[in-house]
């Protein structure tokens, strides 16, 4: 389950001077000062900074037992979006739909194909060589060289691989982190290799993964976390591709290599307290064409093994230094003296746990367990290796350190732990022939035990949807449970009685979904069923059946709306999407327009190249795809279309309601006709021009449209007009009724007190009865913003609003507004004395 170097290398083939440290990496001068040029995907040539997936519509020739192509692609997706939800990373991902492999695309993508792969290799990443290295691009972060093309390859014979299995899905994460431009991590990150790696299904990325890729693709104007660097050298000479790690007592590790002459810089350290170690990269093991499968960069192979030590300078970690790194500090000088050694006495740990009859890696112990061991292997690993926690409460006692009774090939490591044990990630330390081997998070320990499901009642809800209650124990609210890649939503849980009950996705007679829990300490129902024994979901819905698109054609450089209609059984609006095959055409966003309706707002990027698509429509775990079903056409020289969504003009929210203004962008010839040139209208009613300038367009909402989605058509005589969009009609916003203080009403003459918990009668802040989450909800007085302490549901249809007023408030009238989603009411008095 590693990335074999040698065939890596073959995907990965760089131009000449390509280097991999963390990220793929070129130096352009083979003297100091060495400045490293990224290999990353261009935003500014992405549609919405988004770079989208496209799976080879061939498929894999074999499926696990229980396994479907649908299920794949759902796992495929869920991968995915593990890097699109980092909120520190400017890079978006989505899924683009099916292709043809050898199919010429005309913007980046990420293709996911099916080959042959050698033995024990579970996929392979990363970015394509072009025939001739692109030109480097200048940045505000610093020059690169813009990745044109990234694959990730799988299997063709996938039957020994469950796409719903813990390995698997943590393999096709690991791998899109190849492709948008990072290399193996030594942290047990999700980008080391599966040997050391120590994520999981619900946790899948790791501080260093973070780290990593938000450094190479940051957000304008974000934090960057701290900085430590410095020099590793040996007998004064610096020593390339040495790993420098900084790791925290509370699990949090990030790291960086050295350059060539030793110096290093780690970023992107959140603040806390740290250790600082230096250590060589591992050797090269079998299948491994480069030590840790790092390729070197040419002309700069990895220097010497060493010594590991912790700053300064030492193998004791009673003698090591912890530094204090506040929020965005910069620490400079953390220099490291090494002493050559010719390889690691001990490297490659890998430690396992039993909290059930499955064997869990990494290894996860609970607290209120009974097997507080786990068990490990490693390269140069024996009884006699002493072993150290590091991360507090937790200690190896004597004598803990011996042969694992059931195969003496493995140890088997005793540890102490208390009920006031804190969860969280600890670390191992390793010492042999006076040697140091740092396994960062070489288990967890967790509160309770991983959630179990052992029973699966299928029922309907009063409209006769489908419900799926789970009984087993560790469910709860915090539980996600999974249908294949598809998160459910959750109706209710008891964790008392051990169920949870959910609303499984969309699926046709026939399809089997694996369904798993993850609970938010990182444990998985995978924990306790091996993916053989995995808990299953027969679906009883019916097909989408065939597509009919209108229009079936686009022109480059524009954007409108497609209408889908499908054939078969109705669509929901959970987990639907449209795709249309092409790296030049994006998704901005779909609606569910009826039982059988699909609409989407499709842009086509101008270097689209003409030719037909594949047209595809997901809605659950059903798939219906029409290849050849779309057309991009030459776009003309300079047609009139939309830009972008069309918002709320007061908010900037996607969904507007009746009577808001709305606001859209158009471009071409039509920005040069007057206002009164154009006719504008809303699922075909007249809507009032508030103002238009600049290609702005702002206009009232026409009454009597109802929330969902409506058709936007701008048009003009004597011109082209643009081709309509879809627009989002939002419910009307909340309406605050009343404000009280312990039953009576707050008004000039019971005005408001700061410190005194405030009731708000709120109409229109959710449906009738509906419990809303507090945290969805925030009340602004004045310049003041007050967080939720409790919403409750009405007789009636309102809801009330309860929040302390903050000593802060001036005396004086206030305005008061309520926000939940963004939907904000609008201003009430509110009257308030001086404390």
């Amino acid at each position: 389950m590693r990335c074999f170097g040698a065939v890596l290398a073959a995907l990965l083939v760089l131009a000449p001077g390509a280097s991999g440290y963390y990220f793929f990496v070129e130096y352009l001068s083979r003297s100091e000062p060495f400045a490293p040029v990224y290999w990353k995907f261009d935003l500014n040539a992405l549609t919405n900074k988004t770079v989208p997936v496209l799976i080879s519509s061939e498929g894999p020739t074999a499926q696990a037992s229980g396994d479907s192509f649908a299920a794949l692609v759902s796992q495929i997706q869920a991968a995915a979006r593990a890097w699109n939800d980092v909120p520190s990373s400017a890079l978006r991902v989505s899924f683009g739909g099916f292709f043809t492999p050898g199919t010429t695309q005309s913007a980046p993508a990420i293709e996911v194909v099916f080959d042959d792969l050698p033995p024990g290799v579970v996929a392979l990443g990363g970015p394509t060589r072009p025939l001739q290295r692109p030109d480097i691009v200048p940045s505000e972060s610093g020059p690169f060289i813009p990745i044109i093309r990234s694959t990730v390859v799988l299997g063709r014979d996938l039957s020994n691989r469950a796409s719903w299995s813990e390995a698997f899905f943590l393999s096709l994460v690991h791998e899109f982190g190849h492709t948008f431009g990072l290399q193996h991590s030594l942290t047990s990150s999700v980008m080391s290799t599966e040997v050391t790696r120590a994520t999981t299904k619900a946790r899948p990325l790791a501080s260093d993964d973070i780290a990593g890729i938000s450094l190479l693709y940051p957000v304008a104007g974000a934090a960057s976390g701290g900085v430590i660097q410095g020099r590793v050298t040996m007998s004064g000479v610096g020593i390339g591709m040495a790993s420098v790690v900084a790791i925290s007592m509370d699990g949090a590790t990030v790291s960086a290599l050295t350059n060539p002459d030793g110096t290093y810089r780690i970023q992107g350290i959140p603040g806390g307290l740290y250790y600082v170690y230096a250590h060589p990269i591992p050797p090269a093991i079998s299948g491994e064409a480069f030590p840790a499968g790092i390729s070197p960069p040419t002309d700069f192979p990895a220097g010497p093994s060493f010594e590991t030590v912790f700053y300064p300078g030492t193998k004791d970690l009673l003698a090591a230094a912890p530094l204090a790194l506040g929020a965005g500090e910069v620490v400079e000088g953390l220099n490291f003296a090494v002493t050559r050694r010719n390889a690691p006495a001990v490297f490659g740990v890998t430690t396992y746990s039993y909290p059930g009859q499955v064997a869990v890696k990494p290894a996860h112990l609970t607290v209120e367990g009974s097997r507080n061991f786990l068990v490990a292997t490693g390269y140069g690993l024996t009884a006699s290796t002493a072993v150290q926690v590091l991360g507090g409460s937790v200690t190896v006692p004597p004598g803990g350190v011996r042969p694992y009774s059931l195969d003496p090939r493995y140890i088997q490591l005793d540890l102490q732990f208390s009920l006031l044990s804190g969860e969280g990630s600890r670390h191992l330390v390793f010492t042999a022939d006076n040697d140091l081997y740092v396994l960062p998070s070489g288990f967890r320990l967790t509160r309770r035990l991983p959630p179990q499901i052992t029973g699966l009642v299928v029922g309907t809800d009063a409209s006769g949807n489908p419900l799926v209650t789970l009984s087993g124990s560790g469910l709860g609210l915090g539980s996600q449970v999974l249908f294949d890649g598809i998160s459910s939503a959750v109706r209710s849980a008891d964790e008392s009685a051990g169920t949870i009950t959910v609303v499984p996705p969309s699926g046709s007679v026939g399809q089997r979904s694996a369904v798993v829990v993850l609970n938010g300490d990182g444990q998985s129902s995978l924990f306790m069923q091996s993916s053989s024994a995995v808990s299953f979901y027969e679906h009883q819905g019916g097909d989408v059946g065939s597509l009919v698109v209108s229009p079936q054609q686009i022109a480059a450089g524009t954007e409108e709306m497609v209408e889908i209609q499908t054939t078969g059984s109705p669509l929901t609006a959970n987990a639907l999407s449209a795709t249309f095959g092409s790296s030049g055409l994006a998704v901005r966003r779909v609606w569910l327009a009826g039982p059988n309706r699909v609409l989407a707002n499709v842009i086509a990027s101008p270097s689209t190249l003409p030719g037909a698509t594949t047209v595809s429509l997901l809605n659950g775990l059903r798939m219906s795809v029409q290849p050849g079903g779309f057309v991009v056409v030459a776009g003309g020289s300079r047609p009139s279309s939309f830009r972008g969504p069309v918002v709320d003009g007061t908010s900037g929210r996607v969904d507007i309601p009746v009577g808001g203004l709305a606001q859209a962008t158009l471009t071409g010839p039509i920005t040069e006709v007057p206002a009164n040139g154009l006719t504008v209208t809303v699922n075909d009613r007249p809507a009032q021009i508030v103002s238009w300038t600049g290609g702005v367009l702002t206009f009232t909402v026409p009454a009597g449209l109802t929330p969902g989605v409506a058709v936007l058509r701008v048009t003009t005589p004597g011109i082209e007009s643009p081709r309509p969009i879809a627009m989002g009609i939002d419910i009307p916003p909340p309406a605050v009724v009343s404000v009280q203080v312990s039953g009576t009403r707050v008004d000039a003459a019971r005005p408001a007190q700061p410190g005194e918990l405030l009731s708000v009668v709120v109409s229109g802040l959710g449906d009738p009865g509906q419990e809303i989450a507090t945290s969805r909800v925030t009340v602004q007085v004045g310049a003041l913003q007050h967080r939720a302490a409790q919403v409750t549901a009405q007789q009636g249809g309102n809801h009330v609003v309860q929040f302390i007023l903050d000593q802060g408030v001036p005396p004086g009238s206030q305005i008061l507004t309520v926000n939940v989603d963004g939907r904000v009411s609008a201003g009430f008095t509110l009257p308030v004395r001086a404390n």
